[in-house]
């Protein structure tokens, strides 16, 4: 499988599945059950001026629990708020993971779209230059 670099110098596959995360938490007196969609954000930093340092990305696993958000750095980090939010005794809490291949036919139009817009891009600048 063919690799491309980032900006970083971090490997990427192109053809990388993509993964859809949630959180099931069953109250168990009830059997009521709630989904609890789980996302992997990364802050980053702009600096104001250029003569200001660039600070390294910050990335956050973030979990939406109604109109609260959680954020932890892992997933022990958010294993533990969430066993203060649902207790042992009362809850039980699953993590859950398929693969989203609508996500997937998604960035693929998309990379070809970009791919598209940059080779007429290409194309127009070359026959610009050439022109007399």
């Amino acid at each position: 499988m063919r690799r491309a670099k980032g900006k970083k110098g971090k490997a990427r596959p192109e053809n990388k599945p993509i993964f859809r995360y949630w959180v099931e938490v069953l109250e168990l007196k009830t059997g009521s059950m709630a989904t609890l969609p789980l996302t992997q954000i990364t802050k980053i930093h702009i600096p104001r001026k250029k003569s200001d340092p660039q600070r390294p990305n910050d990335e956050i696993l973030q979990l939406e629990d109604g109109s609260v958000k959680l954020e932890a750095k892992t997933l022990d980090d958010l294993a533990a708020q969430l066993r203060q939010r649902y207790s042992d005794g009362e809850y039980e809490r699953r993590l859950h993971r398929e693969r989203d291949r609508e996500a997937e036919e998604r960035w693929e139009r998309g990379m070809n779209g970009l791919m598209r817009i940059l080779a007429e891009a290409a194309v127009e600048r070359i026959l610009r230059e050439t022109e007399p």
